[in-house]
């Protein structure tokens, strides 16, 4: 049993009308980070998005390698690399040169992408999604053999093409592939050495992982084997109401993917404005009180799958627009009071 408890993600989001910098929210990533590890935390996460108003993060890889010279024990996660939008090859040399830099920290989780807005703007055919990042994660591990290797897809063909220095570890940094739908859980589980999804209910969490690792099964592959992480929001605090100092942030955080849905950040929608959530709906969604309340929220994830040979429990306790003194103090809270008893020490 080997339960690990992350910190992330982190989005780097700044909104409308905020006084930070973004020099500010990058250096509070940093310093974030390094208070995690000092906490206990296992590993720290970022995710990726591309021509977003409030700035959220577009260069996931240049961030870890930040973190990695940061940190010394902390594992090094990105969910997801929208992998659409890279070059293989160049993907290949700056995933292996973050886990040379962390001695070997890295996960490098993948998604396929969904915006039509970011196809557009790497001018790659949404219908080509799901082949380009199949073939990606082929390409990923031959490049990581350090040998010369051919290619020859439908998406990228490659001759006698080599990738060098080679990743810390063999055979190179472990790839976890999200999604939502059956079809892409099953793929997870087939091509992928993990699973990693964001929100949503734990019973759905169940079944989406029986098809992993059913699909993991399909490719001759233990399915106990296969890697799962979740991501879930959170906040402790111990100061008044903690509702009211993520409120905000937490309607910002997920009010943006309902805005680029309805067709923000276009050409023809040039800003951001986070569409209105049920307020109801995200507090169920970002569990927050002090450090009973939300091991009261968290618990049950981790009894559901703590028994799997590598389970990653990644909770986000910082949000757009949050100042460092308040996102570190809900760190340190949730750092002393509820990691302790989520791993059972």
């Amino acid at each position: 049993m080997t339960v690990r408890v992350g910190l992330g993600l982190f989005t780097g989001q700044i909104p409308v009308g905020s006084a930070r910098t973004f020099e500010q929210e990058y250096r509070d990533i940093v310093e974030l980070s390094r208070l995690a590890e000092t906490l206990g935390f296992d590993s720290v996460w970022v995710s990726e998005h591309h021509g977003s108003s409030d700035g959220y993060l577009p260069s996931l890889l240049p961030i870890l390698a930040g973190l990695a010279t940061a940190t010394e024990r902390v594992r090094l996660g990105t969910g997801v690399i929208l992998t659409p939008f890279h070059h293989p090859l160049r993907l290949a040399e700056d995933a292996a040169a973050v886990d040379l830099l962390s001695g070997g920290r890295l996960i490098l989780g993948l998604g396929l992408g969904w915006r039509e807005e970011e196809f557009r703007m790497f001018q790659v055919p949404i219908r080509n999604r799901v082949r380009r990042t199949v073939e990606t994660v082929e390409i990923l591990r031959k490049a990581w053999t350090g040998r010369r290797f051919d290619h020859d897809g439908r998406a990228f063909r490659f001759d006698a093409v080599k990738v060098a220095p080679a990743p810390a570890r063999e055979p190179g940094p472990p790839i976890y592939l999200g999604g939502f739908v059956e079809e892409a859980v099953r793929r997870a589980g087939r091509v992928g050495d993990g699973y990693i999804r964001s929100r949503g209910g734990l019973d759905h969490a169940k079944e989406a992982l029986v098809w992993a690792e059913d699909g993991a099964r399909q490719a001759g592959k233990d399915p106990e084997a296969l890697g799962f992480a979740q991501l879930h929001n959170a906040f402790v605090w111990d100061d008044g109401d903690a509702w009211e100092v993520v409120r905000a942030g937490a309607n910002h955080q997920l009010g943006v993917y309902e805005a680029w849905r309805a067709g923000a950040d276009t050409p023809e929608h040039d800003s951001l404005e986070p569409s209105p959530m049920d307020d109801a709906l995200v507090r169920k969604l970002t569990p927050a009180g002090d450090t009973r309340e939300v091991l009261r929220a968290l618990r049950p994830w981790i009894d559901a799958f703590a028994d799997r040979d590598e389970f990653h429990l990644v909770v986000r306790l910082h949000y757009p627009g949050m100042d460092l003194q308040t996102a570190g103090r809900s760190v340190e809270l949730f750092g002393e009071e509820v990691l302790p008893a989520l791993k059972g020490s």
